[in-house]
């Protein structure tokens, strides 16, 4: 268990799918590599920032020559020369692996360390330069532990030597440490939340044009289905029965408003479909078009959600039976967990399903049920959307 935690701790932070393992937590994401020594390759990768690091480097040349001869004084100045050249250098690892960075760090905190031969306890003096490159390098999930331990290696370095500015050069790299790592991660973590809703918006987006095209389908091709029907049989019946042509014509107004209104409600998402609702204007559509209607005379109770999705099934199917089947009868059965929409016709190519059915099965899949479509040729086709006890359609509440 305690290796376990102790990886933990260890390992980088977790990464989005859009995030690359082998890049700094400061390297921007889509920042250009193809030059990684140059200056477009390391000007995203706070360059500029360890340039202004590199000044307060001057506060050492006070006492340079405290204790040195020449040669000290010539050694002390190429130290302090190197470690601002790989002090800046950081920038053009920020686009290198993981390994190499922390061996990057490592290099630059024992050349921190080694300063010890030359300006003895005063080299945690230059303790923050290696707590910036933890912070700037390291994933967050890792410098806050380096930068902590490296405060506690200066925290040492003043006991031994005795010395109060070590302390506060600790206190300043765990300071500056952790404030540029946690605010890097809270960064990245920022970015990743913005990506996160700028997907979640997408796919609302097109989650609500798939809901409208499919509504649409649903409604327009039953409806459109129905004022033809009852167009050609008002036509059929203008010369013989004017006022059984009327009728017709009173029906196709009607249905030409409902499905208006229907559009206007499904743009909305006020959209209400309900079984009994849809059984009835079946009916009336297949003995229009001359088909035998067989429905249920009376009606299980459901709920809203159920009535709503099993209305949609007796849409769709009783479109699909006056536009393709060629049947003479069709039957509507119901019960708590199932409808079922079956013809004499043709029937259907199950291979060659359109939209309505492929939205029709998505309703149901999404509702926790399952649709079942048999067709043979000569056999007619039946349509079946059955529910498990347990399901419980979108939208409907415990």
């Amino acid at each position: 268990m305690a290796r376990s935690f102790l990886s933990g701790l260890l390992r980088p932070a977790p990464f989005a799918r859009s995030d690359d393992r082998d890049t700094a937590p400061w390297a921007l994401s889509g920042s250009p590599t193809d030059l990684p020594y140059r200056w477009r390759g390391v000007r995203p990768n706070l360059l500029l920032t360890y340039l202004v690091g590199v000044v307060f480097l001057v506060f050492a040349f006070p006492t340079i020559t405290d204790g040195v001869g020449s040669i000290g004084l010539a050694l002390r100045i190429g130290y302090l020369a190197l470690l601002a050249v790989l002090y800046v250098g950081a920038a053009w690892t920020a686009d290198r692996s993981l390994r190499l960075r922390w061996w990057y760090v490592a290099a630059l905190t024992a050349f921190v360390v080694s300063g010890a031969l030359l300006w003895g306890w005063e080299f945690a003096n230059f303790g923050v330069f290696p707590a910036v490159l933890m912070a700037t390098l390291i994933p967050w999930h890792q410098s806050r532990l380096a930068v902590v331990g490296w405060a506690m290696v200066l925290s040492l370095a003043a006991l031994l030597g005795r010395q109060w500015m070590p302390v506060l050069i600790a206190a300043l790299s765990l300071g500056i440490g952790l404030g540029i790592a946690g605010w890097i991660e809270s960064s990245r973590v920022r970015r990743l939340l913005e990506q996160s809703q700028a997907r979640v918006q997408t796919l609302t987006v097109g989650a609500e044009r798939a809901r409208i095209s499919r509504d649409l389908h649903d409604i327009l091709g039953h409806s459109l289905t129905a004022i033809t029907i009852k167009s050609s049989l008002a036509a059929r019946l203008a010369d013989t029965s004017p006022e059984a042509a009327k009728e017709q014509m009173a029906a196709v107004e009607a249905i030409a408003r409902q499905a208006l209104a229907d559009v206007r409600a499904t743009v909305s998402g006020l959209t209400e479909i309900r079984l009994a609702t849809e059984i009835a204007s079946g009916r009336s559509v297949l003995l229009a078009a001359g088909i035998d209607a067989r429905t249920p005379q009376a009606l299980p109770t459901l709920s809203d959600g159920v009535s709503e999705l099993f209305g949609y099934v007796v849409r769709e199917s009783v479109t699909n039976v006056v536009r393709h089947a060629e049947a003479t009868q069709c039957v509507i059965e119901v019960d708590e967990h199932s409808v079922e929409v079956r013809d004499d016709g043709v029937g259907l190519d199950t291979d060659r399903s359109g939209r309505g059915l492929t939205g029709l099965r998505e309703r149901v899949v999404e509702a926790g049920g399952v649709l079942e479509i048999a067709a043979a040729p000569g056999r007619g086709t039946s349509v079946r959307a059955a529910l498990a006890a347990s399901s419980r359609p979108i939208g409907e509440t415990a």
